[in-house]
Formats: structure tokens, C-alpha cells, sequence
């Protein structure tokens, strides 16, 4: 994730931060490749939006809510069908450097997950997974451009009749940040 600022390289310093990113989701593991139960997904669009409270020196928390769309046709989906993997976030985010125009970041937290997996031709699974929870881990990097703007740029889930799909994705995002 790459992050331009049209906010002071300082934007930790902002008591609060609002970001709206987007981008791809890509699946790896048995979520993309694997022959069972709602697996074999491709890449997708992905959407998150998070507040971060920054705090003194190197941490940040956030919290958030992510949307990650994956394609299902070879998991028994119709054809354009989609799994909607839809959950919460919170963690720590930790910046490496301060007081630089490029501000690398890293971030830990915890999150949730519930599918909609639509209708899946040769099995029982249909509707909305159970809520699953996760870990996440990411990296990024804040680039100065002005004043009050920024660009921004795992869990298992129950499917309805019991099988389990072990969520393993990437996302790349770009977004905008906004400082308060």
C-alpha cells in the first residue's frame, strides 16, 4: 500500500484520520487453487474505510470495516457470481520513520469476517457464513503532498452446511485520507 499525503509528513500529529482506500483483493492458497467447498476464487475489487487515532510517537490505532468482492466461478458459483467478504478491523499501526516526506508504516491487528456466497450449484452451501476471526498484517508508506488530504494507497469462516473456507488474501489498496 502507498500512501501520498496531501498532508504534513507529521500527519500522526492529526487527532484524527478518516481512510477511504481501495483496490484489488487477491486470493492465494486453497481459497484460490484448492477443490473443496468454495474454493477456487480469483481477484477481486476491494474497498476498506478506517479511523486511526494517531498517539504519541511511533503508534497508531485504527478500526475499520473491509469489503473484499472475490470471483467463485470455479468454486461452483454462476458464472459473474461473487463471494462478498465483509468484516471488521482494529490494531496498531507503527511508523517506522518520522519527520520524513516518505513516512513507512507498518500495522498488526485483528479482524472479522462473514461471507455471502451466493448460490453454489453442486453443494449445500448457500447464503452468509458464520462470522470467522483473523489476524491481519500490512505495510505502507506516506508520501507529503500538501495540507489536509492523503492518498492512500486471515480468517476461516463456517459456509452454511458446515464446510470451512480458510480466507488467505493480499490487498492492494490506494485511498484518501482525510485529517481532522
Amino acid at each position: 500500500m502507498v500512501v501520498l499525503s496531501l498532508a504534513p509528513a507529521r500527519a500522526q500529529d492529526a487527532p484524527l484520520v478518516l481512510e477511504i482506500q481501495g483496490g484489488a483483493v487477491i486470493p492465494f492458497g486453497n481459497l484460490k487453487e484448492g477443490t473443496g467447498v468454495g474454493e477456487g476464487t480469483s481477484a477481486g475489487p476491494s474497498l476498506a474505510v478506517a479511523f486511526t487515532i494517531p498517539g504519541d510517537g511511533w503508534r497508531t490505532l485504527y478500526a475499520g470495516f473491509s469489503q473484499h468482492r472475490l470471483g467463485c466461478e470455479a468454486a461452483g458459483c454462476p458464472s459473474d457470481g461473487r463471494y462478498v467478504a465483509t468484516g471488521f478491523n482494529v490494531g496498531i499501526r507503527a511508523v517506522l520513520v518520522q519527520d520524513h516526506r516518505a513516512v513507512p508504516w507498518l500495522r498488526v491487528g485483528a479482524i472479522t469476517s462473514k461471507v455471502e456466497t451466493g448460490d453454489l450449484g453442486a453443494s449445500p452451501a448457500s447464503g452468509v457464513s458464520d462470522v470467522g476471526f483473523g489476524g491481519e498484517a500490512g505495510v505502507g508508506l506516506l508520501v507529503q503532498l500538501g495540507r489536509s488530504l492523503a492518498w492512500t494507497s486471515a480468517a476461516n469462516v463456517t459456509l452454511p452446511g458446515g464446510s470451512t473456507l480458510a480466507l488467505r488474501y493480499l490487498t492492494a489498496h490506494t485511498g484518501l485520507s482525510l485529517l481532522f
